[in-house]
């Protein structure tokens, strides 16, 4: 049986006859070179979308503060101003006046309640002066009483000695007579009546010596006394003198706590610069609310950032940032470059802590050093104030175009 092939005759036939050379498929030649371009349009849009980087921002507020701290003067008491002692900007030392306010204080009549004490201390203090001058007196008087009275028992002690001698003699003249009238009555010369006379008249003599002799005792205690009295005179007077400028000492104790009721006297707490002077003469000031504030000297002005609690977790020190001051449009006067410095461990939250900006939401404070103390405007110099308050672009995070378009695929990878 003959073989029968797969294909026909016909078709083989056809399939042997072939043509010369090869073949070749002519193509434009504009469809290459959009190819070519189109490809390097991709490499081109790739490379940009990976060398261009996107920076996510957060725009936060913040203001200037010293670097050292700021002391806000403020009354301790309401009141109304009578004296302001600095000017705004004008250099104090620590101790230095500030201001005097004087605090009312009146009776149902409409007196001054202070007033009307003050009036009774001043009397009270007249009365113990008057009184200091009569002790004073006094005890003058008293020492040359007893002066007079030492020197006149003195002399009368003279005088009973210069009798007492007188006495003495003739005490021993008498005793020698009676001696003599004593042989003579013996002899029977004279009579026992004349010795008998001689003998009283040698007592009396002796009776007399011995009243001159307790005259001489007497007047002798009475020196020895006043001789006392004299020398414990100015002790006395000193104690005396002592009570009474203690009276006066409590009683102007008493006028100076009536003035310091009456009138508070604000003084400097720091050496620095009165800056923010707010206060008035006649003013009402109430309690806690600052008058001025005192810039430290050597300090340097810092902003504060307040970042709210979403922003804050890419935020280092070290970081750079641009400053917008609201007193200096950008518009006009450009950015101003930052550091951050130093970041808070804690958060602060609304109305916790009196600061110049309001904040609605938990915040954490940002310190940033300021590239210049300055601010050029209009070809001159102007010095930042501490207060200002001003705004700042935080860098959450960097990223490449292509890295933020992929973006969707990768947040789908992470969910898988």
């Amino acid at each position: 049986m003959k073989d029968k092939g797969l294909f026909r005759a016909n078709a083989v036939k056809q399939q042997s006859a072939r043509l010369d050379g090869d073949v070749i498929i002519a193509q434009p030649v504009s469809s290459s070179l959009l190819t070519g371009i189109l490809l390097c349009v991709i490499v081109a849009i790739v490379v940009f979308l990976g060398a261009t980087s996107f920076n996510r921002k957060e725009t936060v507020s913040g203001y200037l503060k010293p670097d050292i701290g700021l002391a806000k003067v403020a009354s301790s008491r309401t009141g109304v101003i009578q004296q302001i002692y600095v000017d705004d900007g004008q250099q104090v030392q620590a101790g230095d006046r500030l201001a005097l306010v004087a605090i009312p204080e009146h009776l149902s009549a409409g007196d001054s309640l202070t007033g009307t004490l003050f009036q009774g201390l001043l009397q009270q203090t007249e009365l113990v002066n008057v009184r200091k001058q009569q002790v004073i007196s006094q005890l003058s008087q008293q020492e040359v009483e007893l002066t007079t009275r030492l020197t006149l028992s003195r002399n009368l002690l003279s005088d009973i000695g210069a009798q007492q001698q007188l006495l003495q003699q003739r005490l021993q003249l008498n005793q020698q007579r009676y001696q003599n009238y004593q042989n003579l009555t013996d002899r029977g010369a004279i009579s026992t009546n004349e010795l008998q006379q001689q003998h009283e008249l040698v007592l009396n003599i002796q009776q007399q010596l011995a009243e001159l002799n307790a005259s001489e005792q007497s007047q002798k205690a009475q020196i020895e006394q006043l001789s006392g009295q004299l020398q414990r005179l100015p002790s006395e007077q000193q104690q005396q003198l002592a009570v009474l400028d203690s009276d006066i000492s409590r009683l102007k104790q008493q006028q100076t706590e009536l003035n310091a009721r009456g009138e508070l006297l604000i003084t400097a707490p720091i050496t620095g610069r009165v800056t923010n002077l707010v206060a008035e003469i006649g003013n009402n000031v109430q309690m806690g609310l600052p008058l001025l504030t005192i810039m430290p000297d050597n300090a340097a002005l810092q902003a504060v950032l307040l970042v709210p609690t979403r922003a804050y977790g890419f935020v280092m020190p070290g970081q750079r940032t641009r400053l917008r001051f609201d007193a200096f449009p950008y518009q006009r006067f450009g950015l101003y470059e930052g550091e951050v410095i130093k970041t808070a461990q804690a958060i602060v939250l609304p109305n916790e802590v009196d600061m110049p900006v309001a904040v609605q939401e938990p915040v954490y404070r940002v310190e940033v050093a300021l590239a210049s103390q300055h601010i050029r405007a209009y070809g001159n110099t102007v010095p930042l104030q501490s207060g200002m308050l001003l705004s700042a672009d935080i860098v959450l995070e960097q990223r490449s175009l292509l890295a933020w378009l992929f973006e969707p695929v990768l947040s789908l990878k992470g969910r898988l």
